[in-house]
C-alpha cells in the first residue's frame, strides 16, 4: 500500500517536496530520545566541538548509529513514501542528524552526486516549528536538475 496518491506524486514532481505533518506522531518521543542518544554517545560534538548554539552542527552518518533510528527504514510509512516516489527498487544512501540554528543558506542535499538518479531527502523535524519559528522553506521546482530555475 502506497501512501503517495497520484496528486501527490504530480505535486512532487512540479514543485519537489511533500509534507506529511504527523505521520510519526506516535514515535516522535521514542524518535527524540534516541536524537539525543546518539548526540550524547558522540560527547554532544560535531567537528570535534560541541554544539554552541551559535551555528548549526551535523552528524553524519546519523540514523545508522543507533538500532531504534536504524529500524526507521524499514517501516512501512518510510517504504512507502520512497517506493510511491521513486519506485520499488529506491535505495537508502546516507543519513544525517542536525542541530539547526538560525536561517540555513538554501543548499540542495547532493542530488548532483547521483546524475541520472531521482533522489528524495526524507526529513524528521523534532523541534515545534510554525511560520515564525524555523519552518522548513522549500525552493519550488529547485530537484528540476539541469533546468535554469534549479540551477
Amino acid at each position: 500500500m502506497s501512501l503517495i496518491t497520484k496528486q501527490q506524486a504530480h505535486f512532487f514532481d512540479v514543485f519537489g517536496y511533500l509534507s506529511f505533518p504527523g505521520l510519526f506522531n506516535a514515535e516522535a518521543e521514542a524518535i527524540t530520545e534516541a536524537f539525543d542518544a546518539v548526540w550524547a554517545e558522540h560527547g554532544g560534538v560535531h567537528n570535534q566541538r560541541p554544539h554552541d548554539h551559535k551555528q548549526n552542527s551535523a552528524l553524519l552518518p546519523f540514523i545508522d548509529q543507533h538500532p531504534y533510528l536504524c529500524v526507521l527504514l524499514d517501516d512501512e510509512r518510510v517504504e512507502s513514501i520512497g517506493a510511491g516516489l521513486l519506485g520499488d527498487d529506491f535505495n537508502y544512501m546516507s543519513s544525517d542528524g542536525n542541530y539547526f540554528v538560525g536561517d540555513t543558506a538554501w543548499h540542495s542535499d547532493g542530488y548532483k552526486r547521483a546524475p541520472g538518479y531521482l533522489s528524495i531527502k526524507l526529513g524528521f523535524y523534532l523541534d515545534p516549528v510554525g511560520r515564525d519559528s524555523g519552518c522548513l522553506r522549500m525552493v519550488p521546482g529547485s530537484h528540476r536538475i539541469g533546468e535554469v530555475y534549479a540551477e
